[in-house]
């Protein structure tokens, strides 16, 4: 029963990384197309502009009449803040199907991580320079790096993790704009392993909302900011590093932390 189970995942997998790959092509065309639609837009309102002003230079006193019949027709079809508008709304759509698919390919992928000694605050620190402007934009970073022991993992598998959790405690605080953040991010040495905690000030999480907090396609942000499966990958990849993953609700905001087991040498 077992081996029938493993067998059926194994297959499933492969139909969704075929999926995934099959939509992932036509949606990289469709957001460089957007691009480039966008591109020409911004050359076309220029344009225009300098029509208008070639206009009342060349027709004199009649070019305000014949400015504002030929601006009418453009805001019966809507405008160009309307073709904007639809380009903007496209390329979010676009890229929503993109980040779905890329969260569906890492679903689909093999479980088994690579075993490696990693030391948690270098792969911290890089994630941390990813994230590093929209970060600065929102809250003021605090480090309280303690922990000295290496844990046994695959160091990208857990850059993954790090970057979802750093990404949402930024979400969070930029939820509450009406007031100053920090974000926190501490490791220390537990008796067996390693724990990193991340702190933010932010929005929080309703009690309704926590039971789902790990389950697949749950997100807390608004339509079209998350694929809700960010969450979920990282509780598998930390489970198959034996490790934990959880979260706690402080006075203002919401703690994540994360436990792995310590190389055993």
């Amino acid at each position: 029963m077992a081996l029938e189970r493993e067998i059926q995942d194994a297959e499933l997998a492969t139909l969704v990384a075929g999926m995934a790959h099959e939509i992932n092509n036509p949606i990289t065309y469709v957001l460089g197309n957007l691009r480039e639609l966008a591109g020409s837009c911004a050359a076309i309102a220029e344009t225009l502009a300098g029509y208008r002003r070639e206009l009342r230079l060349l027709a004199g006193t009649a070019a305000p009449a014949r400015i504002d019949d030929l601006e009418a027709k453009l805001r019966e079809a809507g405008g160009l803040e309307l073709v904007d508008e639809l380009v903007s709304d496209a390329s979010d759509g676009a890229a929503r199907i993109r980040d779905l698919m890329r969260d569906l390919l890492s679903l689909s992928r093999s479980a088994q991580p690579a075993r490696a000694p990693v030391q948690l605050e270098a792969v911290l620190e890089q994630t941390l320079r990813l994230v590093a402007r929209p970060l600065a934009a929102r809250a003021e970073l605090v480090r309280e790096f303690a922990a000295t022991r290496p844990i046994q993992g695959d160091a990208a598998q857990l850059g993954q993790v790090l970057l979802n959790l750093l990404s949402n405690a930024i979400d969070a605080c930029a939820a509450v704009p009406e007031r100053s953040h920090r974000i926190v991010v501490r490791t220390r040495d537990l008796a067996r392993g390693v724990r990193v905690e991340i702190d933010d000030s932010g929005a929080g999480i309703h009690p309704d909302e926590r039971p789902r907090i790990f389950a697949p396609f749950f997100t807390t942000k608004p339509t079209g900011a998350g694929t809700g499966l960010g969450l979920y990958l990282s509780r598998r990849i930390v489970r198959e590093h034996g490790g934990e993953i959880g979260f706690e609700s402080l006075a203002t905001g919401t703690r994540f932390f994360v436990e792995l087991p310590a190389t055993s040498s």
